[in-house]
């Protein structure tokens, strides 16, 4: 049998990649475990090399933490809420009678309405800086209440265009830099002429399943339930515009009576019973409280969506 010298081979030099986007993490209000998690599995390497230092600082913030929820119980029930002016009126109604917004808070009591930006309860804990960055430059300095309703209420929105690649019979794999990529449901659709051009197969088309991906619903929303409102989407449009200096904003509100029933038992990544039941929660304006937060370089990722359809076909006695 030939042996084989193992100090003699050599090592592949490959390098891992390291592609990152810069990210803002509100960590003051996370625990010292999820600061851990989140700081092993999201970002590069080398920001492990400060994670005795970021530690530090969070274990230092927490008495000013634990005081400020002290000050400020309450303090998300006293959110300013007002409607939005009449002037306004044919625009609202205009998004109101578009057909995917409809089907977008189909079950749902909405209004409309002006919400202050700084106590609205926040769901996450992260903000993508190169993505904000992106928003910025694409808003108006000052932006007016016609723009904000377009940028926070608007069913259409510019959004990353997304890959698609067929990589087995029947399967497709979509991809997109922008999370919010989703699979929007499926359907049985009766043919019409138009579609026995997309008949590659041939034989003799009987129907046709049709499947949606995309992302979801543009305008940004939120929950209301009592007092409280808990952003539901559209962190980093707030976020942009709040570093811009708006400081209330339209939004569209889906009012909640029994949260247990109506509400995701997580919601952009916390629990509903921490969002609904701790007095005083992690809020917008706590992304803009010095050193509540700490930049990282997290790990550049995309997202993908697989659609595959699985057949089965047998004869069974009839």
């Amino acid at each position: 049998m030939k042996e084989h010298n193992i100090e003699n081979v050599e090592i592949p030099q490959i390098p891992i990649a390291t592609n990152y986007f810069r990210q803002l993490y509100l960590f003051a209000f996370a625990t010292r475990v999820e600061v851990l998690h989140h700081i092993r599995t999201q970002a590069i390497e080398e920001e492990n090399d400060r994670l005795s230092e970021i530690i530090a600082t969070w274990e230092n913030l927490q008495p000013r933490v634990e005081e400020l929820i002290r000050r400020e119980l309450g303090v998300a029930e006293s959110i300013k809420v007002e409607p939005i002016p009449n002037e306004y009126k044919s625009k609202l109604e205009a998004f109101a009678s578009d057909p995917l917004f409809k089907k977008s808070f189909l079950g749902s009591r909405i209004s409309f309405g002006v919400v202050e930006v700084d106590k609205l309860v926040a769901p996450q804990r992260e903000v993508n800086l190169d993505y904000v960055d992106r928003l910025v430059s694409s808003y108006p300095k000052s932006p007016t209440f016609h723009d904000l309703l377009d940028i926070c209420v608007s069913p259409k929105r510019k959004m990353d265009p997304i890959q698609h690649l067929e990589i087995a019979p029947n399967t497709h794999v979509f991809s997109s830099p922008n999370s919010d990529i989703r699979f929007l449901g499926a359907f049985v659709k009766q043919l019409t002429v138009e579609d026995l051009e997309y008949a590659e197969f041939g034989g003799l088309p009987a129907t046709a399943v049709i499947a949606f991906v995309g992302y979801g619903g543009a305008p940004v929303n939120v929950f209301q339930v009592g007092r409280r409102i808990i952003l539901n989407n559209g962190l980093h449009r707030v976020y942009a515009l709040r570093s811009l200096g708006v400081t209330e904003i339209p939004v569209v509100i889906q009012h909640i009576r029994d949260p247990q029933l109506e509400l995701p038992e997580v919601i952009a990544g916390l629990p509903r019973e921490y969002l609904l039941n701790v007095p005083r929660p992690a809020l917008v304006k706590d992304f803009f409280e010095p050193d509540f937060t700490i930049t990282l370089k997290v790990r550049e990722r995309i997202k993908i969506v697989m659609v595959s359809i699985a057949v089965n076909q047998h004869e069974v006695p009839s």
